[in-house]
């Protein structure tokens, strides 16, 4: 039976980065050598993954993150997109009509605006080696492919990845991406949002996303949401992002009183699937305020089976700190495997999929409307205890906020160090079942299938449903560190 195998957590003199892909992570890193500081390291792995990892992330989904500045300043940085002029609510499932505006390379340009040191077509430049030159197709991404093949034979005929012939270890080459990549290093955002890109988008959707759609795009620069639970101070990314969810459930879990760990774990689960309750209503305005304290019902001693969260395994994560104090928590995605499907020939991507995630109530807040930006999943993190602060981010849908809630529990309140938090057993809930790993404490099982919980047992190792978790932070003498789950083939370096 597959075991766990902890990871050290690590250290660099100069910066560390934890992410998806040890490739990536390894440009990331790259960037410190030449002078760059921890968003020169997050932005380069960022575009790596857009190539290395097109079933999780891509030019045509999203980019969320959070950056702690050297002085503590924290800043919300929103890269998700808008749906078109002409969506029609009616085909926003899947498909051309599932696709919003794509914010992840606005956010990535932004970011470089705001708080890079690098050019920025030093950052871009591993990304368009990999394109151009090749990279070795993995085994999970030819899984990923197998998948959705029906799908991306339907929205992208000629993909690369659907050649036949692929096997682990063989060389991929994406031509035209390496192109868009290198314009976008040299010209910024409007290499993608204006001209021959944009229109080219509005060819691939069918016309439900406009040019002039892509060209009034803007990312969202705001302050994150803040928290606290057990002493430690949190931010998250803000509306519309459902992280807010995080601190929700944490209020109510420490204002339980909770404290053996099979209480925290109901506990926990209900008020995750409480504040799930809420998750369309995150898109009103004003959301923040009215859900952040908002009394979550939840019953001590029983179940509520009331549902809320959904399964889903894609996106994937960034995290960066450099010797300064600068940290950076981010995630990356096309919603689904490979987003929409629907690929744009003449950039060498697929496009997201974000609005089938919106509600199909007409009247709620998430319902799919003209320039309006869904609730979105990703749900970056950053932890203070006083003495460190750290990045935690992990892909995983509706399990994102989950995972979260229970790592920053363990370490709160139990004291868990990152790397060994990162290895604790997990537990997830998703379409009103409560998927646990069957190394969990078998007393605490029995105490939640007492309590009416409909467990579900899966074997350690043989699945991602409970977060790949990454972390990078700063402690007390200044020294940045770094660790990974070991649930994947993901990789901290420093």
């Amino acid at each position: 039976m597959p075991s766990r195998l902890p990871r050290p957590l690590l250290r660099g003199p100069r910066g560390v980065v934890a992410c998806g892909h040890p490739l990536a992570a390894s440009a990331g890193i790259a960037t410190f050598r030449d002078g760059g500081g921890a968003v020169d390291a997050a932005l380069a792995t960022a575009a790596a993954l857009a190539v290395l990892m097109p079933d999780a992330c891509g030019l045509g989904g999203d980019a969320l993150m959070l950056v702690r500045s050297a002085g503590g300043e924290v800043t919300a940085i929103n890269g998700s997109g808008a749906a078109g002029t002409d969506v029609d609510p009616s085909r926003t499932e899947e498909g051309p009509g599932s696709v919003a505006v794509p914010g992840f390379v606005a956010a990535l340009d932004d970011a470089h605006t705001l708080f890079a040191r690098l050019p920025r077509e030093r950052l871009f430049e591993p990304a368009v080696s990999l394109a151009g030159g090749g990279f070795p197709v993995g085994g999970s991404l030819l899984g990923a492919v197998g998948e959705r093949r029906e799908v991306l034979e339907r929205g992208a005929p000629g993909y690369a990845l659907l050649d036949p012939n692929l096997r682990p270890g063989s060389l991929v080459r994406v031509p035209a991406l390496a192109g868009l990549l290198q314009r976008v290093g040299r010209r910024g955002k409007q290499a993608f949002y204006e001209g021959q890109m944009a229109r080219a988008i509005e060819r691939a959707v069918g016309h439900s996303l406009l040019a002039e759609d892509l060209a009034a795009h803007t990312t969202v620069v705001r302050p994150p949401v803040r928290g606290s639970y057990r002493g430690h101070e949190l931010w998250v990314q803000p509306p519309v992002s459902q992280a807010l969810i995080v601190p929700m459930a944490l209020h109510a879990l420490e204002g339980s009183g909770a404290s053996e760990p099979a209480d925290r774990a109901h506990v926990s689960v209900e008020a995750i699937e409480a504040a799930f309750q809420h998750r369309h209503e995150i898109a009103e305005d004003g959301a923040e305020e009215r859900l952040l304290n908002a009394p979550l019902d939840i019953d001590p001693e029983r179940a509520a089976r009331r549902g809320g969260p959904t399964h889903g395994l894609h996106t994937t994560a960034v995290t960066s700190a450099d010797s300064d104090g600068v940290v950076v928590s981010m995630l990356i995605s096309v919603y689904a495997l490979f987003g929409s499907g629907v690929l744009v020939p003449e950039g060498g991507f697929v496009l997201n999929d974000r609005l089938s995630g919106c509600s199909s109530d007409p009247a709620s807040p998430n319902y799919p409307a003209p320039g309006r930006r869904p609730v979105h999943t990703l749900s970056p993190a950053l932890v203070s205890d006083g003495n460190r602060t750290f990045a935690l981010a992990t892909p995983g849908a509706d399990g994102q906020v989950q995972t979260l809630v229970q790592l920053i529990d363990a370490i709160a309140t139990d004291g868990e160090r990152i790397n060994r938090a990162l290895e604790r057993p997990r537990w997830r809930s998703g379409n009103a079942q409560l998927l646990v790993e069957d190394d969990y404490d078998p007393g605490v099982l029995q105490e939640l299938e007492r309590r009416g919980h409909d467990l579900v047992r899966i074997p350690v190792g043989t699945t991602a449903t409970f977060g790949i978790a990454v972390s990078a932070g700063i402690d007390g003498a200044g020294t940045p560190f770094a660790a990974s789950d070991s649930r994947g083939s993901w990789a901290a370096v420093c």
